[in-house]
């Protein structure tokens, strides 16, 4: 009986030890990612990960014992270390430990944040959103002056005002370049605005601030010269947008079929086409086309031309036409054509329109240039006009 007591006694002084010090081992872990939490949230101004303070807490318990296991060969009241109470004792510390850690994280973070006063995003919301795209945002100011997009239709004037002065929270950026893109990314769907031109100034800030929308309807399509409307006709199964078309009355009730007007067509349905004409004709619309009246339309043998399939790719595209006109002192005067941002489609000089010039054509005074390209590529190009839409 007397060797049971005493087996008694020694395993529970063991384990009152052993807890003792699984007690110690987990608040010693759960310092240790207190000053983790604190000093990351501190240097960086984001929390803590996870996985940092367990790792701080469970480097320092783990070789606190495995100093203590190889220095002595024996841990508890001279147990071994090849023995199966060592193992209950080690991973006992380890696992009350890693618990303690997490505790450890969230006290440091939160002590962190009252020290320097850092406030907690929430977890919802636009600014979260942004933190979640590209870490913390950066507010920017924008111009009291908002411009219009050349070669765009203007933007509503409620909304430019709406811009004027405001100040918006873009993604952490790291060059002028980065800015634009995420600038103009958040103003388009925000704002209901389909193109941005921005310009940074040498400080950083926004120097200057265009907006423009979509071209949209059939007005900013139609070449110089001509005019558009619809008529109640009948046309050709073959003939489709961009063909060039007659007009012919339909010859009902005994007449004779005779030619009204040549044309473009640009759309047709069932029983209405719309079509573009001379405008020099417009005044005699009400004489030629009668709104009673049905007319046929036959398709024309002409050269091939890719305007009408060039023009309807444009539109669906960011890019522009806009005809710039060369003056003296120009930036872009005695400059090679190929220099120029943007893409140079036309030259006239003299009269004499050269396409598509060379790389190396070097650009003189007079010259009218019509350059394609998006407004950022435009937008150092100078003009005594406004530039024209495609």
């Amino acid at each position: 009986m007397t060797g049971v007591v005493v087996l008694q006694a020694v395993v529970t002084e063991w384990t009152e030890t052993a807890l003792i010090n699984v007690l110690g081992f987990a608040l010693l872990a759960g310092i240790t990612a207190t000053i983790v939490a604190f000093g990351y949230r501190a240097t960086s101004a984001r929390v803590a990960p996870v996985g940092a303070g367990v790792f701080a807490g469970l480097a320092v318990v783990a070789g606190w014992l495995n100093a203590v296991g190889l220095g002595h060969a024996t841990v508890i009241d001279q147990t071994p270390l090849v023995h199966h109470a060592t193992a209950a004792y080690f991973l006992g510390a380890i696992a009350v430990s890693a618990g303690t850690t997490e505790g450890g994280r969230r006290i440091g973070d939160r002590f962190a944040r009252e020290v320097f006063d850092i406030d907690r995003l929430a977890a919802a919301g636009e600014g979260a959103s942004l933190v979640r795209s590209a870490r913390r945002p950066t507010p920017i100011e924008l111009p009291e002056r908002i411009g219009d997009v050349d070669g765009y239709p203007a933007a509503d004037a409620a909304t430019k005002r709406d811009l004027a002065g405001r100040t918006v929270l873009v993604p952490q950026y790291r060059d002028a370049s980065t800015l634009k893109s995420r600038l103009s990314s958040r103003l388009e769907r925000d704002y209901d605005i389909d193109h941005v031109s921005i310009t940074v100034g040498d400080d950083g800030g926004i120097e200057r601030l265009a907006v423009g929308r979509q071209r949209t309807g059939l007005g900013p399509t139609l070449p110089d010269g001509t005019a558009a409307t619809a008529i109640r006709a009948t046309s050709s199964p073959t003939a489709s947008a961009g063909d060039p078309i007659e007009v012919w009355t339909g010859g009902d009730d005994g007449d004779s079929s005779r030619l009204v007007a040549t044309g473009t067509l640009r759309a047709a349905t069932v029983d209405v086409a719309t079509i573009t004409v001379d405008a020099d004709a417009v005044d005699e619309f009400e004489f030629w086309f009668e709104a009673d009246s049905r007319y046929r339309l036959a398709t024309r043998s002409v050269s091939p031309d890719d305007g009408y399939g060039f023009v309807s790719v444009l539109r669906a595209t960011d890019e522009t036409v806009r005809s710039v006109t060369v003056a003296e002192d120009d930036p872009i005067d005695n400059e090679f054509v190929g220099w120029l941002s943007g893409t140079v489609l036309l030259a006239v000089r003299d009269g004499d329109a050269i396409p598509f010039p060379d790389e190396n054509e070097t650009v003189r005074d007079g010259d009218r240039l019509f350059v394609m390209g998006t407004p950022a590529e435009l937008e150092p190009l100078s003009a005594n006009e406004p530039g024209s839409a495609a």
